[in-house]
């Protein structure tokens, strides 16, 4: 299970989108085309209340980009699995909206092993997606 005091840049976890849109969570897109079902999504932006997450999907599409596998550590459904991003959706949570989430999405890192992308990688992530969100 996350603590809200675990949340942090370059995290990843595996989390469920209607838990965190209950929990007033708000995203940059349609509502039609966000996220549903649970998926990875990567911390790529956070402060003392809340994070920007950006929703990682196991399969290409229209206007999503692929994430490469470098930088990636924690349980091996995340290092070795293959994910994109959509430079048009980013959610901003509450950490206490973040770690409700996780519980409900299936969350299987743990305080030792802990989902992550290098600070390098997330890095590159968030710049490219800069011009697209807010």
């Amino acid at each position: 299970m996350i603590t809200e005091n675990e949340v942090n840049f370059g995290l990843v976890l595996h989390l469920d989108p209607d838990e965190l849109e209950a929990n007033e969570a708000t995203y940059t897109c349609a509502a039609e085309a966000r996220v549903t079902g649970a998926h990875f999504f990567l911390c790529i932006g956070a402060d003392d209340d809340c994070g920007r997450w950006l929703p990682l999907y196991s399969n290409a599409g229209i206007g999503r980009r692929e994430l490469g596998p470098a930088g990636r550590s924690g349980h091996p459904k995340w290092t070795q699995g293959k994910f994109h991003y959509h430079v048009g959706q980013l959610w901003t949570a509450t950490h206490y909206a973040g770690s409700r989430a996780a519980r409900a999405g299936g969350d299987l890192s743990t305080p030792e092993n802990r989902n992550r992308m290098t600070n390098e990688c997330a890095d590159a992530v968030a710049a490219s997606i800069a011009a697209y969100v807010d």
